[in-house]
């Protein structure tokens, strides 16, 4: 200022009563006429509101505003830091990708404030058992990271350990019941698996898949095995993508019994996919990666559109034909499949009565509350639904109580051994009288031998299905 500057800053003052405020500030020299300064102009402003503003704004750019962990942004630059670090010092570190695991069946059931009072909590519990040098993030939704410095792969797996420890013995309280939940590990070495950054994040994710696909509630360390695994999905991606774009799927379809009338009743609608050889592709080999890579939704489609077509071109409701189609967990978030359905039908002109749709327990439970809209959408127009493979999944009985199905499919593994083992013969029992107590139809799947047909109609099954019914076969093969 005495050298005749114009000077601008901010100053950070205190009140007489302890509060502090900021104020912008410019100081002007006043001259005379020979030049001389003789005194400044002072203009100041209050601006404490904004400098409220800025570091709300920029804890908002760093901080996941639920959790208070930081979020991805603030993340990726910490790990950009603690890489380089390593690389610079010849150090080590761990990156873990965590996912909560059935997060979204909780969210579902309880609703999003509890979902949200889960992830406050979890969020919590790794914080307080966290060294301050470990960096902690929330990345979105219920996937968290963690950063842990100067960590060989023997550290890594403690901690793995320990972090598992606390989810089973910290119960997440709802006021309504006790929630327990598991956590789904991934985990990265640096500089041992690479030292980019977005190779690292790109593993770190592979290996968490890996341990949700291994039975979840587990850690698992990276290995060039996941990413051999990887480029396989990413091959099986490109071919389903080209099986859509060019109609290679085929429908083929297994014949279902009435064992009461020893005749054909109807037939489920197996999807096959056509290679590059033109030889077919059972749905075990790809539908997995087609949930994975978001393409489960057009096949879904394809097989409600072809489907449909097969009823009014084989004429199935004047043959009094029922036609099931498989339908996958992700349908239920599908929007606009009930419209579709709805579409096809009233285009085709044809009896809502003539569709069953199979839905299995694990794909219910994965989404309850969209499940109960689409089930009561369609059933309101005629159309069925069957529980497949009954007894394999959760809490079985309570589903039948609560969705309003019309068939119940007894699970072949309770079937294959019927003839000779007592346990399977009293299960398939209570099954069928339970059922038959709710008005719902039973059907037996993995049918193989005359035996097994026999004590099904002794028990009162209403329906049966398998190899010694029929194989699936194309349907020209069939009319």
């Amino acid at each position: 200022m005495t050298s005749g500057c114009v000077w601008q800053g901010e100053f950070h003052n205190m009140k007489k009563d302890g509060d502090s405020y900021w104020t912008d500030v410019c100081i002007s020299p006043i001259r005379n006429s020979e030049k001389d300064i003789i005194n400044f102009l002072v203009i100041m402003e209050e601006i404490t509101e904004r400098k409220h503003c800025e570091t709300h704004l920029m804890y908002l750019a760093d901080k996941d505003p639920l959790t208070n962990l930081f979020n991805r942004r603030r993340f990726h630059k910490e790990l950009e830091r603690w890489v380089a670090h390593a690389q610079r010092y010849g150090t080590n570190g761990a990156l873990f990708f965590l996912d909560l695991d059935n997060f979204k069946h909780i969210n579902d059931t309880f609703g999003h404030q509890v979902g949200d009072e889960l992830l406050i909590k979890f969020a919590n519990l790794l914080r307080e058992q966290m060294r301050e040098t470990d960096i902690l993030a929330r990345l979105g939704g219920d996937e968290f990271a963690i950063i842990i410095p100067y960590a060989d792969e023997g550290k890594a797996r403690s901690v793995s350990r320990k972090i598992m420890g606390l989810m089973r013995d910290n119960i997440l309280i709802n006021e309504i019941q006790p929630l327990g939940i598991s956590v789904s590990i991934g985990i990265v070495l640096f500089p041992e698996h690479g030292n980019e950054v977005e190779t690292l994040l790109t593993y770190a994710d592979l290996a968490m898949y890996s341990a949700k696909e291994e039975g979840r509630n587990r850690a698992c360390i990276f290995s060039p095995a996941h990413k051999i695994q990887f480029e396989t999905r990413l091959i099986w991606e490109r071919r389903i993508r080209d099986a859509i774009k060019n109609n290679q799927f085929v429908l083929h379809l297994q014949p279902i019994l009435s064992v009461r009338h020893s005749m054909i009743s109807g037939y489920e609608a197996l999807l096959r996919m056509v290679d590059e050889k033109g030889e077919l592709v059972t749905p075990i080999n790809f539908l997995t990666i087609a949930e994975r890579f978001g393409l489960i939704r057009e096949i879904d489609r394809w097989v409600i559109r072809n489907g449909i077509h097969l009823i009014t071109e084989y004429q199935f409701a004047k043959r009094g034909l029922l036609i099931n189609f498989n339908l996958s967990s992700k349908s239920f978030s599908d929007s606009e499949l009930v419209f579709l359905i709805k579409q096809e039908l009233a285009k085709t002109n044809i009896n809502p009565r003539c569709l069953v749709f199979e839905i299995t327990e694990t794909a219910i439970i994965e989404n309850m509350v969209k499940a109960q809209y689409f089930i009561k959408s369609l059933k309101a127009i005629g159309c069925r639904f069957a529980l497949d493979d009954f007894g394999t999944g959760f809490s079985s009985f309570s589903h039948l109580k609560h969705f309003p199905i019309d068939y119940l499919k007894i699970d072949s593994s309770f079937i294959f051994d019927l003839p000779y083992n007592s346990a399977s013969q009293h299960l398939v029992k209570a099954m069928v009288e339970v059922a038959c107590g709710l008005g719902i139809q039973t059907v037996a799947e993995g049918v193989d031998c005359r035996n097994t047909m026999q004590i099904l109609r002794e028990f009162g099954v209403n329906y049966a299905q398998g190899y010694y019914i029929g194989r699936p076969s194309k349907i020209s093969e069939i009319f």
